[in-house]
Formats: structure tokens, C-alpha cells, sequence
């Protein structure tokens, strides 16, 4: 899923940073989930690993990849895939050529959302394709037609009975990522564009969801700083946002995805929706780490880490961010080094940080005059990625 902010190309920088934080082993927690990428890897790397974020759709790729406990039966359902050829297993990217087996159920039941269910015309027809009366461009009507029927057949499954919550949430990621390839836009979701997109014409596809094997985790939908404080872990993990950009405000169609499977009908959500590009209230989960004003970021951030209970910390954030430098490193070592301790360590910045240059992650479309104000001595197109990863002093008894 195009998220923005997703660390799957620094996953081994981010272990390594870990590691200099003293983390061998033991309980992880992601603090800021995301897209699951970074709670998914320590799971595949066999570490227990906890995690939270306040949007649903994260929530979704959190259960996935932390509490999946392996391929699905599907056998409440079978009546309707039984005797049909599975799809190609092309859609099982992520698996070995002899776990395809253990996956023939899913790879039915695609064939059957895929060509056996009957479109519908619902409240992503309706709402999110230039078909409905708003006229908004997100999806072609045929691709939210397709939509609309998968999810329609999956709230129809679960209200039954007939799926568990793992078959739920492996479903509900599916449709994300499948519309996620298929939608009209730049970057993320704060707008749709003016004209389609090559992707956008695609027929939607389904895929099986990357899933891992290894100790099965914990998936919550909470706020960090109020959950942060019952969480002991051996290493924590904080990739906050970094700017303005609310994530509910960007994010809404995947919201609305992952939602409407566990409503009773579409009705709920489609009374919420509202503005140009069809967004869901989002301004009570609004977080303060994206806001400029005053210090209400750098204090919600100071909040979350005294409250912090683990033994070694890894903090990732954009050199472009709210934040500043010199204020991370502060937060982090009045964290690590409890107020009395006898003998505090003296670190370097070179100790505790690592810089990462990556290319610049665009929403804007090519040739965009938006200016980006690149740090100092950087191009257009480059920015670092600062990894901090810091130990705590444990204090002696006595």
C-alpha cells in the first residue's frame, strides 16, 4: 500500500540501529504502526512484537501480520469456492513454490470474488467513482462496483457466522491493497486526479496479503500516549509523522475499506462522508505531532517518551520534520538517563544517530511547482532519514 512514511526499504538499517540499542531479543514495540511493515518484519525475524495506531486500516495490516496464524480454511465459506480453480498463484507473492497448497482455499475464493459475485452498485459507486452524484474520481465504476460486491459478501460472510477474524482481516487487507493499485491518485487520498491514471484502468485484482510466520503478536487501535504507558518492552520502536499531513484527512478511502465490512450496512459510514473528496470526521483523532503550533508537538512527543517503559529505544524521523535535531536527542536522553543516576553515560551524537539519504517520497504529480524546500546541501529530490537508537541506564540497587 502506497503509506506515507513506510520504512520497508530501511527494515535492515532499522535492525541494525536496534541492535546498537542493545536489543537482542525479546518484545518489540511499534509505536506508530502504520502500514504493519516494521511490526511484520520482527515478526518474520521471530521476535513477539506489539503494536498500535488510532487508523483502522492500520489496524487491519497489524492483524495480519502480527496475528495470523497461518493460511486460511475458508471451510464456512467453502460452498462457494469448492469447485472452482484456484486463481493463478501469481497471487501469492509472497510464499514458496510448496506453501502454494496451503493457500489453494484463498486463491478459490478469489476466483469467486473476482468472477462469480455479481457486481453492486453501493456506497463506493455511489461515493467514490465519478458514477455517483459527487462525481468524485477515486475509482472507475467499474472497479467500485467490484468493490462494493466483495464487501457487501464480506460483511454478509462475518454477520453469518461463517468466516473467522482472521479470514476477516486477510479479506479486508486484500480489498485495501487491491484498491490501493487501482485508485486514481498521486500519493495518498487528500485528492483524486483530473484525468485516469494508466493504473486506475486496470481490472482490480486481489492478492493474498504478505503474510509471516513467527510468534503471534498484538494488534490494538489505541493512542500512543495513553497506551504507551502499559507497554514494557525490550525495545521500542517511534516513527511518528513528521509534518503536517493528518493521516485521517489523507487516508479516508482506505478508512472507509476497512470499515464498512464490520457495519451492519453502508449507511453509517455513507452519512458521515462529506467535503469534495468524500472524507470521514477525522479531527477527533487529529494528532497533535502534526501541528506546528507552539510547542504542541514537541510536548506530545516529550509525553510519549518518559511514559515509555522499555530498555533500548530506536526513534526514526524526517530531517524535514516538526521536530528539530537538537530536540530529539534532548528528549531522548533525559529518557535514558534516569534523574539520579549515579554514573550516566557520556554519548556522542555519533553514538545515538545515523542518517539514511533516501529519495523524497512526492504526492504531487511530475512537474509540480510545489516546493519542497530541501535541507541545506541537499537536491530537490534527497533527504535523510535520522535513525536515533539509544540505551537506558539501568539504575543500581542500592
Amino acid at each position: 500500500m502506497r503509506w506515507l512514511g513506510n520504512k520497508t526499504p530501511l527494515l535492515e538499517e532499522i535492525l541494525l540501529a536496534a541492535e546498537r540499542a542493545g536489543f537482542q531479543g525479546g518484545t518489540v514495540c511499534d509505536l506508530f504502526a502504520g502500514s504493519g511493515a516494521v511490526g511484520r518484519f520482527f515478526r518474520s525475524r521471530g521476535f513477539h512484537v506489539v503494536s498500535t495506531d488510532l487508523m483502522h486500516c492500520s489496524l487491519a495490516f497489524q492483524k495480519v501480520y502480527l496475528e495470523c496464524p497461518g493460511p486460511p480454511s475458508f471451510l464456512g465459506v467453502q460452498q462457494f469456492w469448492d469447485q472452482l480453480e484456484p486463481i493463478d498463484a501469481s497471487r501469492l507473492h509472497h510464499a514458496e513454490p510448496k506453501d502454494t497448497a496451503s493457500w489453494t482455499p484463498f486463491l478459490r475464493l478469489i476466483r469467486y470474488l473476482e468472477e462469480e459475485l455479481p457486481t453492486l452498485e453501493g456506497i463506493l459507486v455511489r461515493q467514490f467513482s465519478p458514477a455517483g452524484a459527487a462525481g468524485r474520481g477515486y475509482l472507475t465504476p467499474e472497479n467500485a462496483a467490484r468493490l462494493d460486491a466483495i464487501i457487501h459478501q464480506i460483511r454478509s460472510w462475518r454477520i453469518s457466522g461463517l468466516l473467522d477474524e482472521s479470514e476477516i482481516w486477510l479479506l479486508i487487507v486484500s480489498v485495501i491493497d487491491a484498491a490501493d493499485r487501482v485508485a486514481n491518485i498521486s500519493g495518498t487520498y487528500g485528492a483524486y486526479l483530473k484525468s485516469w491514471q494508466q493504473n486506475s484502468l486496470h481490472d482490480l485484482k486481489l492478492r493474498i496479503p504478505s503474510t509471516v510466520e513467527g510468534p503471534v503478536g498484538e494488534a490494538h487501535r489505541c493512542d500512543a500516549r495513553d497506551w504507551i504507558e502499559q507497554v514494557e518492552c525490550d525495545l521500542l520502536y517511534i516513527d511518528p509523522p513528521y509534518n503536517q499531513r493528518q493521516y485521517g484527512a489523507n487516508y479516508h478511502l482506505p478508512e472507509v475499506l476497512s470499515l464498512l465490512p464490520m457495519e451492519e450496512s453502508d449507511d453509517a459510514i455513507e452519512a458521515q462522508l462529506y467535503g469534495k473528496t468524500g472524507l470521514l470526521p477525522w479531527k477527533d483523532v487529529a494528532s497533535p505531532l502534526c501541528s506546528r503550533r507552539g510547542t504542541e508537538c514537541l510536548d506530545s512527543m516529550k509525553t510519549v517518551i518518559q511514559r515509555a517503559r522499555a530498555r533500548g529505544m530506536v526513534f526514526s524521523y524526517s530531517e524535514e520534520g516538526i521536530l528539530s535535531r537538537d530536540q530529539i536527542e534532548q528528549m531522548l536522553f533525559r529518557w535514558a538517563v534516569p534523574e539520579h543516576a549515579s554514573d550516566p553515560p557520556v554519548a556522542a551524537e555519533a553514538d545515538i544517530l545515523h542518517e539514511i539519504p533516501y529519495r523524497r517520497f512526492k504526492s504531487d504529480r511530475s512537474g509540480s511547482a510545489r516546493n519542497f524546500r530541501p535541507a541545506a546541501g541537499r537536491t530537490e529530490d534527497e533527504v535523510h532519514e535520522w535513525l536515533f537508537a539509544i540505551r537506558r541506564v539501568q539504575e543500581q540497587p542500592g
